[in-house]
């Protein structure tokens, strides 16, 4: 009963979303990252997310609708979960070393740090708001 009690409690204020949300500005780092620490290698397509359409898809807030699979020969509707973000490369422009434009990847970095802890503030503040209501008399 404890397990069913946290789970709906948690639920409640939004703390799933909330590491999903995170869970997402992580893995767009990596991508950053690994743009950034291949800025001199040749052929080397830089990679993203679009993280407004990929947080969509994580939280099923979405203005589409999502269709039910009741067979397994059935044609999946609308728009589907999926676990792994879509990544997209970048094309080489013509005559350069590779994708990378190091100037938009520092500012994609400094953005991505941005979301990330306004995401970790906001984690932090629910779960203050369920210490003082468990602590509160």
């Amino acid at each position: 009963m404890p397990n069913k009690l946290t789970q709906l409690m948690f639920e409640r204020v939004g703390i799933p979303n909330f590491s999903k949300y995170l869970d997402l500005t992580a893995f767009r780092h990596k991508l950053v990252s690994s743009n950034i620490a291949n800025v001199s290698t040749p052929g080397y397509l830089s990679r993203n997310i679009d993280f407004k359409a990929e947080l969509e898809k994580m939280t099923g807030k979405s203005n589409r609708l999502e269709g039910a699979v009741t067979h397994p020969d059935h044609i999946p509707l609308g728009e589907q979960k999926s676990e792994v973000p879509e990544v997209h490369n970048a094309n080489v422009a013509e005559g350069a070393m590779n994708s990378v434009d190091i100037d938009r990847e520092v500012s994609l970095m400094a953005q991505n740090e941005l979301l990330f802890t306004i995401g970790a503030r906001l984690m932090q503040r629910k779960f203050d708001g369920l210490k003082k209501a468990i602590t509160s008399k």
